[in-house]
């Protein structure tokens, strides 16, 4: 039988593959850049945003869904591609392959699931 961890670890790291897009992180503290966590500037991630949650979170994901239509997107980073790092409230991240490269702040961070940080996104800077 397999285990339940192998099977969500390769369920996540495929939608990671399918739906992942370069962002950019940088890291904050005090409202400066912080000097001791350097620019990552290039990653892949999944960019959940309020605009495009019709049909691209699917219907089982209610909650999901509700939370990123009432202006709150989603950033998922999987751990294993962050080794070394953590995101905090405050922290940047910049969609790079997206009209105009907006800026989202990090409003909350999740970072207890096995596999993956969750961190919660508000736009702060429009694409231009």
């Amino acid at each position: 039988m397999a285990n339940w961890r192998d099977l969500t670890a390769r369920a996540t790291s495929t939608a990671a593959r399918a739906f992942g897009e370069p962002v950019c992180l940088s890291f904050f503290k005090n409202g400066a850049i912080d000097p001791e966590r350097p620019i990552i500037p290039e990653l892949q991630a999944q960019l959940h945003l309020p605009e495009e949650a019709d049909g691209k979170l699917g219907r089982s994901s209610s909650q999901f869904s509700t939370q990123v239509m009432a202006g709150v997107g989603l950033l998922i980073i999987q751990k294993v591609d962050f080794e070394g790092q953590r995101l905090l409230t405050g922290d940047k991240v910049r969609g790079l392959d997206r009209t105009g490269q907006p800026w989202f702040e990090i409003v909350s961070v999740d970072s207890k699931g096995a596999d993956q940080i969750v961190a919660q996104i508000s736009l702060t800077t429009k694409a231009s």
